[in-house]
């Protein structure tokens, strides 16, 4: 029988609402959101991430408007690590304990919730993948690169507006939004999400695509979250204080 390989263990950033882990000298933002992995535009081209060696190219958009994003979100990463190098592996994050793990297989933790990730586009394995919400009614996409959590298309009766705030995507450019704070069924819990409204351009392509969420950041606060994304399956663990 094959030994497993050990898991990488890393520290893990909560930097301005993004998870972040230093690897091989650089700064790197997990983003599941991203099918590909970037370079940022001050960042290195040259790069060893996970034992390789890679060319990375620079996040698409203008260099100004992703200079005002590190500003607006008060940080700078080196890399954007998307599906394309994180979907051979499993990942175990805990924004709590400040601690990632990664490996080709992780142990099951007693007390996890399991979903099934299915690609929002099946049959690409670098998609975002997705999962379902409000007993199944409808279908979101796990973002971890999204500091904000997004609704689309029929905003919830139950939401309540409490503010206003701008982000950025390398596709949108910058763009204001209002904020909305609701609570979501995932997995048999109920999870407090602060959410925005995208653009028209985002949400006619999300909505194409079947989607009514995106969550990221959400997440992160609430679970010690497994993505076991060889098998395809988000595991979910309440915080102490979210159980």
């Amino acid at each position: 029988m094959p030994i497993p390989a050990p898991a990488r263990l890393f520290e893990l950033r909560n930097a301005g609402n993004h998870a972040v882990i230093p690897m091989d000298g650089l700064r790197v933002c997990l983003d599941t959101g991203s099918p590909f992995t970037f370079k940022h535009p001050q960042g290195p081209s040259q790069v060893r991430l996970m034992d390789r060696d890679l060319t990375l190219p620079e996040l698409p958009g203008p260099r100004g408007a992703m200079e005002a994003a590190d500003r607006l979100l008060g940080f700078q990463f080196d890399v954007l690590m998307g599906m394309d190098l994180m979907s051979g592996l499993s990942w175990r994050l805990d924004w709590h304990t400040g601690k990632a793990e990664a490996a080709p297989a992780l142990p099951d933790e007693a007390g996890t919730t399991w979903l099934d990730l299915p690609p929002i586009l099946p049959g690409l394995a670098v998609a975002c993948p997705s999962f379902r919400v409000n007993h199944g009614a409808e279908v979101a996409l796990l973002d971890t690169g999204a500091h904000l959590s997004y609704c689309v298309g029929q905003l919830p009766a139950t939401a309540r507006q409490v503010g206003q705030t701008q982000d950025f995507n390398p596709h949108l450019g910058l763009f204001d939004t209002p904020v909305w704070e609701d609570e979501l069924e995932i997995g048999g819990h109920t999870v407090p999400v602060r959410f925005g409204r995208l653009p028209q351009q985002g949400a006619m392509m999300l909505q194409a695509m079947g989607a009514s969420w995106i969550l990221g950041s959400d997440l992160l606060r609430a679970f010690r979250m497994t993505l076991d994304l060889p098998a395809a399956r988000l595991g979910l663990r309440p915080q102490p204080e979210a159980a």
